[in-house]
């Protein structure tokens, strides 16, 4: 058996074990558990080289420059570039931009927090995304990446956030973001506005089907 993938909670204030178990549940895959923001990247040392990474959302951002920050960009960075597979999330879609030059900044000068579900529209067919091809995730953000990094696809868009979705040309990784980790709990304590039985249910596949994707990736390049 491969080695387990890696979980990166980026949470300022509660960690994430809800959308952490419902992956566990989900995939029945090996997971670890890295909550970086409250106890530093250290953790990472102490556990064989991870398959992949997911790195989750957090309410802080990657202007903050704060210390964890720099450490998990540079240590994932450092990953991707030896051909670890690595996928981000919100906080860490925007951090992984951020690290490759991306320009990282309020999707409106009003600080408007955009939550819900989101339509993703897939604009290539890469890492077993299909051109063409639409589904819903949950999103609750105030930034955005603004430009696409050099050796970087634009993977999708919605009318909300232009690069909703990105991805490496030739390095294992992909982002979101929205958050197809969300579980039920996640819209319960982050997602204000009221969302149908249908419309969680929508967000709850779309979702799944974003994180098997990439779990689909890390088994390929195991294999490879």
């Amino acid at each position: 058996m491969r080695n387990p993938i890696a979980i990166i909670d980026c949470a300022i204030g509660e960690p994430s074990y809800n959308c952490m178990n419902k992956l566990v549940e989900k995939f029945n895959q090996p997971f670890t558990y890295h909550w970086v923001s409250k106890e530093g990247c250290q953790s990472l040392d102490f556990i064989e080289e991870a398959s992949g990474y997911i790195i989750f959302g957090s309410d802080s951002n990657v202007s903050d420059r704060l210390e964890w920050q720099v450490d998990l960009a540079k240590r994932m960075k450092e990953k991707l570039l030896k051909n670890v597979p690595v996928m981000g999330i919100c906080f860490g879609h925007q951090l992984m931009a951020d690290a490759f030059g991306a320009t990282i900044d309020l999707v409106t000068p009003d600080n408007k927090c955009f939550e819900g579900i989101r339509k993703q529209e897939i604009l290539t067919s890469h890492y077993g995304f299909e051109k063409d091809s639409q589904f819903n995730i949950f999103i609750t953000h105030h930034y955005e990446v603004k430009n696409l990094p050099e050796g970087f696809v634009h993977l999708s868009t919605s009318p909300d956030c232009f690069y909703d979705g990105l991805a490496h040309k030739e390095l294992p990784f992909f982002s979101f973001q929205g958050h197809p980790e969300g579980s039920r709990n996640f819209v319960k304590s982050h997602i204000e506005v009221d969302l149908t039985p249908e419309q969680i249910q929508s967000g709850l596949d779309g979702g799944s089907s974003v994180i098997k994707k990439f779990i689909e990736l890390v088994d390929n390049h195991c294999a490879g």
